[in-house]
């Protein structure tokens, strides 16, 4: 059987991959699937339901320093955390703000504190 045959193959394939696929019923309500499910149901394809690969977030690194006269203060966001210096011009960087956006809306989806 040609996998252009299976239902969703692209989406099963991204499944096996780990990635995350989201289903919804058509009232633009999107929900991460289970991944235990997600193949048996994208083979399915039941009616009415729709699904599409989980939009990858947005992540940005935000040092926050402790300069001695200002007292803290946040630099410039970093895309990579390994990029994030331990010491700014202003100051050592004592908290990372990890960031995460929706990449469609742009809402924040998680803003966590982290040490450096």
């Amino acid at each position: 059987m040609a996998v252009s045959s299976i239902p969703n193959a692209e989406l099963i394939q991204a499944v096996l991959e780990g990635q995350v696929v989201q289903v919804t019923p058509g009232d633009g309500h999107w929900t991460d699937m289970d991944p235990a499910v997600a193949v048996a149901t994208l083979v399915r394809a039941a009616a009415g339901l729709r699904f599409r690969l989980k939009p990858r977030a947005m992540v940005a690194w935000l040092p926050v320093y402790r300069h001695e006269k200002e007292g803290l203060g946040i630099g410039n966001a970093y895309l990579d955390r390994e990029h994030v210096p331990r010491e700014l011009p202003t100051g050592p960087v004592v908290r990372l703000i990890r960031l995460e956006l929706d990449p469609n809306s742009l809402e924040t989806v998680t803003a966590v504190s982290e040490a450096p």
